[in-house]
């Protein structure tokens, strides 16, 4: 018996001995100090139809598919169409070629909005330019045909002569909004190549 006590009895003078854990202080950031970013929602594709203009198959007024044209009211001014050289990507783009005095001139499609109400839509294009006077990707938040919100590129338009660039540019959608329109826009003198479109809601 005295020898099965002897090592509970140095058991216990150990853990009496032993030093108790003692929580380690609060650290308060400094003033000014900026807390971490939330981790945002990964941004999600909307699927557009023909979005690098490679379909064949015909659309509406003999627009590419997926897509529909449109100008300022008045005497025809712009001609669109399925261009095969130099393309961004694939074998073709759309071209916007300036012929009369009607302002402006833009290819389109629309996506329903309801799904993206309350977060940021976000168009992405690639343009290319000849003697433009202003070139510029578009979106536009609709309801009952009328625009809530858009942006046309007014505070950077693409001007004069240009190579192959992507551009970005975003809207909020509204909560009321019923169609998102995306696609790109001729103003004035020129032409514009417009490829490889993108649209992601945030």
């Amino acid at each position: 018996m005295r020898l099965l006590a002897l090592p509970a009895l140095a058991l216990l003078a150990a853990c009496a001995a032993a030093p108790v854990p003692v929580a380690a202080p609060a650290v308060t950031p400094p003033p000014g100090s900026v807390a971490a970013p939330r981790a945002t929602a990964p941004a999600q594709a909307v699927s557009l139809v023909n979005p690098g203009f490679e379909s064949t198959a015909p659309g509406r007024r003999n627009d590419p598919e997926g897509w529909f044209s449109h100008q300022h009211a008045g005497e025809p001014s712009y001609n669109f169409a399925i261009d095969t050289a130099e393309p961004h990507s694939g074998l073709r783009s759309l071209r916007i070629d300036n012929v009369g005095a009607e302002p402006y001139g833009a290819i389109s499609q629309t996506v329903d909005a309801k799904p993206y109400r309350g977060r940021t839509a976000q168009v992405s294009g690639w343009l290319r330019t000849r003697d433009s006077a202003n070139a510029a990707l578009t979106i536009i938040d609709l309801a009952n045909g009328s625009p809530l919100a858009n942006n046309f590129m007014a505070d950077a338009p693409v001007k004069g002569t240009t190579g192959w660039k992507r551009y970005s540019i975003a809207v909020p959608v509204e909560p009321q909004a019923e169609f998102i329109e995306v696609g790109a826009m001729m103003q004035g003198k020129g032409t514009l190549w417009l490829d490889d479109v993108e649209l992601l809601v945030r």
